[in-house]
């Protein structure tokens, strides 16, 4: 008999792709959805039979889980607000409130695995994204000696210096603020996994995903989330400048995040003073290779692409040690970035056209 795994935020870019890589691992899924999409996302995976069927979940902070998680061994927990998704207490509350209820209920409903998607916004503050240092899953630069923290399933990590009162303050960015709710929902984890030590946790920790949308996911427009990025580079005004670089230039292809959560499920336990933290990277890409790139591989988007210029160098950015999804998940290979752009590109490209987008 297949195990039933709980996903919330099924219609989302990554939690639809954790949905389908679940179903073809021979999983069958739940996946959560607000009920003005519910039916949308039931009709996406129509083809999938009995293998998926939707829990109806209208607000994740607060709404009752009790039905969503009978019958269910796992929970995968994905759902939380992006930057600038609405005000900073909807961004934090959603974050920090959210897991700690589907936490709460997934323990009352005897669930002794979870996966919680966090982020490596938690790890490094804006400020750290800068500097040129390598961090690892610790959040401490890995050539500095790093002190053991006491206690069952604590996190061994400085964590980003960002905190509350920070992303509460009126010339907070939506990034900040963001990144302030995957740190306080990733603190909220292990405080619970040190409450249940009976409950096998498991935290990802992404850097900017980039990719195809999911064969399930829910859209409004051709593109969603840090894909945006991506689009950037195809979209807009002729004869417009690079864009600035001013994301981490570290990423990971969606599919390659979904699959650390899949593989995370047969994850062996861990040591009480060595919590399952784990940093999925693939490779790094600059925005002037992309469109260098694009230029090469699709001459046809010539017109479309920036004029690249003297632009000033970048550098300086941080790098990420992703050994840890070798070591606890087995993850070792990545796509690569030019196989992430043409197939974002190529995606977002097949999504005009679905849209009727006209440039």
């Amino acid at each position: 008999m297949s195990l039933t795994v709980l996903v919330t935020g099924a219609t989302g870019l990554l939690g639809s792709h954790v949905v389908a890589q679940l179903i073809d691992a021979g999983y069958k899924v739940r996946g959560t959805a607000r009920s003005g999409t519910a039916e949308r996302l039931r009709a996406n995976h129509a083809s999938d039979g009995d293998k998926f069927e939707v829990a109806v979940i209208d607000d994740i902070a607060t709404s009752d889980f009790s039905e969503a998680f009978k019958g269910v061994s796992a929970l995968i927990h994905v759902a939380s607000p992006l930057a600038g998704a609405g005000s900073t207490d909807v961004v934090l509350q959603g974050a920090v409130n959210g897991t700690q209820n589907v936490l709460i209920q997934a323990a009352n409903a005897g669930i002794n695995k979870v996966i919680i998607t966090s982020s490596i916004a938690a790890l490094l503050g804006p400020a750290q994204m800068q500097g040129g240092k390598k961090f690892n899953e610790t959040g401490t630069h890995i050539h500095v000696s790093v002190q053991l923290t006491v206690g069952a399933h604590r996190p061994r990590a400085d964590w980003s210096p960002l905190t509350r009162e920070d992303a509460l303050k009126a010339d907070a960015t939506p990034f900040e603020v963001y990144a302030t709710s995957k740190k306080l929902a990733e603190e909220a984890v292990w405080a619970f996994a040190r409450a249940h030590p009976d409950i096998d946790v498991t935290t990802i920790l992404p850097p900017f995903l980039y990719g195809p949308a999911g064969r399930g996911q829910v859209l409004d427009a051709p593109v969603s989330g840090t894909n945006r990025y991506v689009y950037s580079l195809i979209s807009g005004p002729a004869g417009r400048p690079l864009p600035t670089q001013s994301t981490l230039p570290s990423f990971a292809h969606i599919a390659d995040a979904a699959r650390a959560h899949v593989l995370a499920l047969k994850a062996p336990l861990s040591a009480p003073d060595s919590p399952k933290r784990v940093i999925v990277a693939g490779y790094e890409v600059a925005w002037r290779q992309a469109v260098e790139y694009l230029h090469r591989a699709h001459p046809e988007l010539r017109e479309r692409l920036p004029v690249l210029g003297a632009e000033p160098e970048t550098g300086g950015w941080a790098t990420l040690d992703s050994s840890s999804a070798a070591r606890v998940l087995g993850l070792t290979t990545y796509k690569t970035w030019e196989e992430t752009i043409e197939e974002t590109v190529t995606d977002l490209l097949e999504k005009e056209k679905a849209f009727a987008i006209k440039i």
